[in-house]
């Protein structure tokens, strides 16, 4: 059968999670889905990133994704805080690159059956950022 592929990416960034897009009617009755500006821009990046590497092909499901982010720890944050219990959630974080690749690397979200997001600090061994791998199960 074909080869299992996977898709595999670091971007270099603030993690942005993805906003709530606000609707608003233009005076032509046209409907505008507004994207915050700085979700936009880290949307944009990470599919930069993602077209650069992309697979010969979209992968196709199901499919199991694994996403690192790497946040950077507050000036305030006391030592005992280990991991990155404030906002921005992990899940509206997985949201914003899944949006961005798509496309990109699958032709939809529904494609993935296995989703792993975690949440860590950034340290000078992983600078801010995420770690993609999305992988084809079948």
């Amino acid at each position: 059968g074909a080869r299992v592929m996977k898709f595999e990416v670091r971007v270099y960034g603030l993690p942005v999670a993805q906003g709530r897009p606000r609707a608003f009617k233009l005076p032509s009755g046209q409907v505008r889905v507004y994207d915050p500006p700085k979700s936009r821009d880290w949307k944009r990046t990470v599919m930069a990133q993602a077209l650069m590497a992309r697979p010969v092909r979209l992968l196709a499901g199901p499919l199991a994704a694994e996403m690192d982010f790497y946040l950077p720890r507050p000036k305030s944050a006391p030592k005992r805080v280990t991991l990155p219990v404030r906002k921005p959630d992990a899940s509206n974080l997985l949201k914003a690159v899944e949006d961005a690749i798509r496309s990109v690397v699958y032709a939809d979200d529904s494609l993935i059956v296995d989703l792993h997001a975690r949440k860590r600090f950034a340290d000078a061994e992983n600078p801010p950022g995420v770690h993609v791998l999305i992988e084809e199960l079948a």
